[in-house]
């Protein structure tokens, strides 16, 4: 069976005949491929069933985290979203536009645009007071046009997306994440929490449970 986690940028693909996952952008998802099961925000018309995003999360975390009591937030190219456990009981949901707004596509532009490598760079002692991805990219070209260097500037852009989500996450001691900052080491170390990565395939292995 195919599964796919239909994301704005990417999709995220399990082949349970290979046992193989991949990533492709979803622009170039063949048009003429339906999935047997999928989700996400691409998935309308190329999929035989369709997965709430939120469902597919919440039972991928299950299946991936060994905790009773924990959250899971997933930072996606548009909006982040994050599930609670508590006891080994799901207990709730969130979705949020406004302070996750287009983080994860605002810090991979402002990567390619500069040509920073974020594994490289030192976390911020300051944050960017930036309310979503969008808005606070005029924040930080006012800081270089200031002086302050790129690389400074968008540390300390990270460190204020980081700062966001740890709000939208209730200020918890230790957070799972997903999603494709996960691969992100300076977007990682921006927190004043832990900060779990669980990779980009969370919502498929989630699908799974649909098999």
């Amino acid at each position: 069976m195919l599964l796919a986690d239909m994301g704005t940028q990417y999709t995220k693909i399990y082949d349970s005949q290979k046992n193989e996952y991949k990533i492709i952008r979803s622009i170039d998802w063949d048009t003429e491929q339906i999935a047997d099961i999928a989700c996400g925000h691409n998935c309308k018309h190329k999929t035989k069933i369709e997965i709430n995003e939120l469902v597919a999360l919440a039972k991928g975390a299950k299946r991936l985290i060994q905790e009773p009591t924990f959250i899971l937030v997933d930072i996606g190219s548009r909006d982040i979203k994050s599930v609670r456990f508590k006891d080994g009981e799901y207990i709730g949901c969130d979705w949020n536009y406004m302070c996750g707004a287009m983080a994860g596509f605002t810090i991979e532009l402002l990567g390619n645009h500069f040509g920073v490598d974020y594994n490289k760079m030192e976390v911020a002692k300051e944050r960017l007071p930036i309310m979503c991805g969008v808005l606070g990219m005029g924040e930080l070209f006012d800081r270089i046009s200031d002086g302050i260097s790129p690389e400074k500037a968008i540390a300390m852009f990270v460190k204020g997306v980081a700062k966001n989500i740890h709000d939208f996450s209730g200020k918890a001691d230790k957070i799972y994440i997903s999603g494709g900052l996960c691969e992100n080491r300076l977007f990682i170390n921006s927190f004043s929490c832990e900060i779990v990565p669980l990779g980009r395939f969370v919502q498929v292995e989630g699908l799974k449970d649909y098999i």
